[in-house]
Formats: C-alpha cells, sequence, structure tokens
C-alpha cells in the first residue's frame, strides 16, 4: 500500500512538473528581446581636478578608468566600460584653496557605476528612460545624492544618453558657450540699466 502511494505521489508530482514547465516554457517564448537590457559601452574618465579630491570621493564613487583633462573632449584613448543602462557626463564646480579662480570638473560614465552604492530606484529610471537622445539637465547634486564640492552652487549639469558611447558630447565647448551665454545676458542687463530705454 506504502508503494502503491508513493508511486501516486511521484506520478502527481511528476505531472504537475510538466505542466508548470511547459507553461513556462510558453511565456518565455513569448518574452520580445527588446525588453531585455541591451549591453552598451559609455566613456568612463574624471578630469584632473579630481586627482587630488579622491581620497574623499573614493567612499562615494566608482571609480573611473582613467583622471585626465582629455575627459573634456573624449577620444580613443579614454577608458571604456559596460553598461546595462545610461551613460551619463557630469560637469560641476569645485571649490579649493588651490583654485585661484572658478574650477570645473567633468566625469563620465554609466550611471549604474556613478555611486557606490546607487542611485534611487526612480532616479536611475528617469535617467535611463530616454531612447537615444542626449539629455542634459541643470539640477541639484541633493536630488542626485552627489558629494558636495562647492560651497557656493548645489546645482550641477548632468547628461544622460543611452548608446555605445553616447556620452563623447564635447563639454568643455558647452561649458564655455553656457559662460559666454550669461555673460552677454548680464552685459545686456547692465547696459539696459545704465541706458534706459528714452
Amino acid at each position: 500500500m506504502k508503494s502503491r502511494n508513493w508511486q501516486t505521489s511521484a506520478l502527481l508530482w511528476l505531472s504537475q512538473f510538466l505542466v508548470v514547465s511547459h507553461a513556462f516554457s510558453a511565456v518565455s517564448d513569448r518574452v520580445d528581446d527588446s525588453y531585455m537590457p541591451q549591453k552598451s559601452h559609455c566613456f568612463s574618465c574624471a578630469s584632473f581636478v579630481y586627482l587630488p579630491l579622491w581620497s574623499q570621493l573614493m567612499h562615494h564613487y566608482y571609480p573611473p578608468k582613467n583622471f585626465t583633462d582629455r575627459c573634456w573632449q573624449p577620444d580613443a584613448g579614454i577608458g571604456v566600460v559596460p553598461c546595462n543602462s545610461a551613460c551619463f557626463t557630469l560637469v560641476e564646480r569645485i571649490d579649493g584653496e588651490e583654485y585661484v579662480s572658478e574650477q570645473h570638473g567633468v566625469i563620465r560614465g554609466c550611471v549604474d557605476r556613478l555611486l557606490l552604492f546607487g542611485l534611487d530606484d526612480d532616479v536611475r529610471n528617469v535617467l535611463s528612460s530616454y531612447n537615444s537622445d542626449r539629455v542634459c539637465r541643470h539640477t541639484d547634486r541633493k536630488l542626485l545624492r552627489l558629494f558636495p564640492l562647492s560651497a557656493h552652487t548645489d546645482v550641477v549639469t548632468f547628461c544622460s544618453c543611452n548608446g555605445d558611447f553616447c556620452n563623447e558630447h564635447d563639454m568643455l565647448r558647452e561649458l564655455n558657450s553656457s559662460n559666454s551665454l550669461a555673460f552677454r545676458l548680464v552685459l545686456h542687463l547692465l547696459l539696459f540699466i545704465i541706458f534706459p530705454i528714452l
């Protein structure tokens, strides 16, 4: 009798296993490959201005492949990392005793490999949700949980994009053009105040 119960249990278990495995196979056949994350490659570097600060930053950020000022305009000599999310470029103001004038730095990499403890899921999803377009935004570093490097401002420029080497944009030109635009706006305002329209 015990032998018969054992055989019945084994047959019942085997039939359930076959039904479940068939259902799983049918579902997995319907999964579209477009839903799977596509692995791309991102430039990974930081401008040289970060190197003296790295003893503080290493507790917060993944290390970049290179510390070089060529990170402003990446070329074939810049390190590359595989990425399952979006690529990023971060430009921020950096204060320091050794800097006489305003200093900026740039970091490039993969969104999943920016912070050691990761970004909030909702922030990471927003940064990774764009197709292949590069989207830049001026945002508060506190939203991204970035280590503060300036006492004067918490605003950073954060660009994200999807696709191989999409974070290659010349940020030096972008920084210079935004500084030039700000200077021209201030100049126009001063002229308007000094010489009002009669």
